[in-house]
């Protein structure tokens, strides 16, 4: 039988070396609780549990109620685990693979609803929206200590912004650009065919 995400993702954390093994200890004790206190969970049936949907190396959560199902990726960089990037939607019942073909919610990933975010620091610099570092750094413990709490200053206006719902103009930027405070948007449905028309408001899960 194929083991669960959470456990996929647990056996590839046991393979990592102590220095990376560092940074996902500091997320999984000081980023994922926050998540968890406002509802989320970590399902072994994530995206139907599909390793070609989801990698070993990402930690899902998701809230399965209302209208739209509050969802966020981390992805640990699978080869690097040093930086990360954080993804989030709000999936519909109906969602869709390549843009193309229909699946229900609770076999897709971050990637397959109507919109995918990034969230990211709000410096509008280079690699803006990676936590960690990426090459190297003199103090790496320090360094990933201090990434740790940026992403955790940020996780309460995340949790907002999906409780209270994405703003369509947010969906009216081109891609990639900057939205809100520390988002960026990375695809819309109104890229492709299967585009919704836009209401006033927002879109949010709580219809």
């Amino acid at each position: 039988m194929r083991k669960g995400l959470v456990q996929r993702f647990d056996r590839w954390r046991a393979r990592q070396s102590p220095a990376s093994a560092y940074f996902i200890q500091l997320v999984l004790d000081e980023v994922v609780p926050l998540f968890e206190a406002a509802g989320f969970q970590r399902h072994e049936d994530y995206a139907g549990n599909n390793p070609q949907s989801v990698g070993a190396s990402t930690i899902a959560l998701q809230r399965r109620s209302g209208a739209l199902w509050p969802t966020v990726e981390i992805q640990f960089h699978a080869n690097n685990p040093h930086f990360l990037g954080v993804y989030f939607s709000l999936l519909p019942e109906l969602c869709y693979r390549q843009g193309v073909t229909p699946i229900p919610r609770q076999d897709a990933n971050v990637v397959e609803g109507p919109f995918t975010f990034m969230l990211c620091k709000g410096g509008r610099k280079n690699y803006d929206c990676n936590f960690g570092y990426q090459w190297f750094s003199l103090t790496p413990r320090r360094r990933l200590r201090q990434e740790t709490r940026e992403l955790a200053l940020r996780v309460p206006w995340l949790l907002q912004t999906l409780d209270a719902g994405i703003p369509n103009d947010w969906l009216a930027q081109p891609r990639p650009a900057q939205v809100g405070k520390y988002a960026r948007i990375l695809f819309n449905w109104a890229d492709g065919k299967h585009a919704q028309p836009a209401k006033s408001g927002s879109i949010s899960e709580r219809r």
